[in-house]
């Protein structure tokens, strides 16, 4: 797709700071740097705006009061008359249904399974071709009848890094001790309940060696998480607000931990091994694909507490550079743009078929 055909609108329900919104921004602005005419049409939230990328703010999308999102959505494809419609989020694929655009697609970045089928089978009906953003999520569509494509997430690009002298004068409670750090929402997803359970599990066998890990993130669970918490005479998790730039503290820290009931391919993996930080993770979809080498360990949630023994006894395992070296290399944004930028062209040139999308999957590695 070329700088002088009509612009790609990328199009989401609500703003915010969790992991689909920031492939959003990472997507938006490396299509703006392959050369393509980029907007973002979002719904409420927080959502900064983009170098090169045209920002169109829409009402709060709501399920039971879907339709001023909905009107404003049409009247913007209707003036800005796009030449791709990009929705995120499965829900979106209802709304694409209805829009005037030549080629129509929308991403999925992760689904409760609990509550799979019914969203599938809606998007099956509108017919609208469907990304997953990663092996898991593809899986999932695929159980309930709903074929799909996979395009890798994007690895956010290095910041700054902090040292441990840093995180020490943050977290005093944390001399001496094995640190790892999890930037999420605290939400039912996020499962802060049972990495506490865990922790506390662990801590019979290594009493003041048990790890502190390190929660960054706001959400409706956060104080009552924080109160579940406070009852520990001895800290295990340290609960801090959102912090944009909590990825920067991983080089401070021992492992990054990943409890989560579901994920879609978390972005925070992708940080954590450009930081050359070891994962362990007890999400039992959505991370497969992501942990494909020495440095990330999968195990399951009965399983969470004796690996945090393992590890705190053993040692975390070491992360080599040319192996998250080569795992990165399919998450690169250039790769991302080019690969969306062909899929726009042959869904455009081919109908919109799904058959279409597969030449744009890419190869899981195996370990």
């Amino acid at each position: 797709m070329n700088a002088d055909q009509r612009p790609i609108l990328l199009l989401a329900g609500n703003a915010g700071r969790g992991g689909m919104q920031t492939q959003i921004r990472l997507l938006a602005s490396a299509l703006h740097q392959q050369g393509a005419k980029v907007a973002i049409a979002i719904g409420a939230g927080d959502f900064a705006p983009l170098d090169g990328v045209t920002l169109y703010r829409l009402p709060a999308w709501s399920r039971r009061h879907p339709w001023k999102f909905v009107r404003a959505t049409r009247r913007l494809v209707r003036e800005l008359r796009p030449g791709v419609v990009h929705g995120h989020g499965l829900r979106m694929a209802l709304i694409l249904r209805t829009l005037a655009a030549p080629v129509r697609v929308v991403t999925c970045h992760g689904i409760d399974p609990r509550r799979a089928r019914a969203s599938i089978y809606r998007t099956r009906l509108t017919k609208i071709p469907v990304v997953a953003c990663g092996t898991g999520p593809r899986d999932l569509l695929a159980r309930y009848g709903l074929e799909s494509s996979v395009i890798n997430n994007i690895a956010p690009a290095p910041g700054e890094t902090h040292r441990r002298e840093e995180l020490l004068a943050r977290l005093p409670e944390a001399t001496g001790r094995m640190v790892a750090l999890y930037p999420a929402r605290f939400s039912e997803q996020k499962n802060h309940r049972g990495l506490l359970s865990a922790l506390r599990a662990a801590r019979e066998e290594l009493g003041t060696l048990t790890p502190l890990v390190w929660c960054v993130g706001d959400g409706p669970l956060r104080d009552e998480i924080g109160r579940e918490a406070a009852s520990d005479e001895f800290p295990l998790l340290h609960l801090t607000p959102y912090l944009p730039e909590a990825a920067t503290w991983f080089s401070a820290t021992d492992f990054f931990i990943l409890p989560s009931h579901w994920e879609g391919q978390p972005t925070v993996i992708l940080e954590a091994a450009r930081a050359g930080v070891p994962v362990l993770t007890s999400t039992p979809t959505g991370v497969d694909d992501l942990c494909t080498g020495p440095w990330a360990q999968q195990v399951t949630p009965a399983e969470l507490s004796g690996a945090i023994v393992r590890w705190a006894r053993g040692g975390a395992p070491r992360v080599h550079a040319s192996a998250t070296r080569d795992f990165l290399a399919a998450h690169e944004s250039s790769l991302s743009a080019q690969q969306h930028l062909r899929l726009y062209d042959d869904l455009g040139k081919r109908g919109g078929n799904i058959s279409s999308l597969r030449a744009h999957e890419k190869p899981v590695k195996e370990s």
